[in-house]
């Protein structure tokens, strides 16, 4: 068997070839309407050619939606089968990571040379040591710096938190 895009040829002994061609899933990520954490699994799918519903929600939303997600937090992909089966997913690097491996018909955002993944594997950290390194600039910026060990009444915020 031989898998082609979304088509898995089967080569029998009197070359007779047979063809079963799944169908793809439907795929929606959803998110804030902002690029942030969904923005390298919308880049992969849409590198891939792979469709989907880009589903983009308002904070008034997030509330009612956060208690049925894993984790209670977003990115969120959700697959349906061709059965009708669905999966809900969370993690944006492990999203990320399953749309080049399943999608990726040229092997460049996945490829099999193990030399070459561990230098993709290296941005990928990368990408997410620098995101972690910016992310309590932003937190304090929205106004949580008590998370930060700050006092809620910080007479220096305005200065060091500037907009």
């Amino acid at each position: 068997w031989l898998k082609l895009g979304s088509a898995v040829l089967g080569f029998q002994r009197d070359s007779v070839i047979s063809v079963v061609v799944m169908a793809a899933p439907k795929i929606t990520l959803t998110y804030f309407n902002i690029e942030a954490a969904a923005e390298k699994v919308r880049l992969a799918l849409v590198m891939t050619g792979t469709p989907f519903e880009d589903k983009r929600i308002n904070f008034e939303e997030w509330g009612a939606l956060k208690p049925t997600t894993p984790y209670g937090q977003l990115p969120l992909m959700t697959v349906t089968n061709a059965d009708g089966s669905t999966k809900t997913f969370a993690q944006s690097v492990a999203m990320m990571r399953w749309v080049a491996r399943k999608f990726d018909a040229t092997n460049t955002l996945c490829p099999a040379d193990p030399d070459i993944m561990l230098e993709i594997e290296e941005i990928i950290g990368l990408s997410d040591d620098m995101a972690k390194a910016w992310q309590p600039a932003l937190y304090m910026g929205m106004g949580r710096h008590t998370s930060y060990g700050h006092p809620a009444e910080w007479s220096e915020k305005a200065e060091c938190v500037k907009k």
